[in-house]
């Protein structure tokens, strides 16, 4: 420990004693224990902030790797698209389109679709009255 020997922490010691008698050489061990022990917890926290943070840094460093496949995998689609874009559309496509334009406005299968209506023809009933009829009608 710190390049001594047993010899010299017997003589540190001793020294100890001596010069803080025996009643305060217990509480003094105990001080100094407490003070490596909390020295120590400091340094394992200051390795542990010390080992996230490099962790971070790594995972940052492969976070932009990866974006940067990314990028490069897209450049050929977007490469794709604006070729696909630039290329003129022949004259069967645009027909084509200008009839599912239309076919849709007018949406035949909507009719076939919808429920049918029963139509009930209203049927005129005759209008009673209830008045009394006179008597020489009912007779002819």
């Amino acid at each position: 420990m710190f390049g001594m020997g047993f010899f010299e922490l017997v003589v540190i010691v001793v020294v100890a004693i001596i010069f803080l008698g025996p009643e305060k050489f217990p509480q003094a061990m105990l001080d100094l224990a407490r003070f490596f022990r909390a020295v120590k917890k400091s340094l394992n926290e200051a390795k542990e902030s010390l080992d996230k943070e490099i962790h971070m840094e790594e995972l940052k460093k492969e976070a932009l790797e990866y974006q940067e496949f990314f990028k490069q995998q897209a450049k050929p689609l977007g490469d794709l698209k604006q070729e696909l874009e630039n290329i003129p559309q022949m004259p069967e496509v645009q027909d084509l389109q200008k009839s599912v334009e239309s076919i849709a406005k007018s949406n035949p299968l909507e009719s076939l679709n919808a429920p049918k209506e029963e139509k009930t023809e209203e049927v005129e009933k005759p209008k009673v009255s209830l008045e009394k009829t006179p008597k020489s009608s009912l007779d002819a």
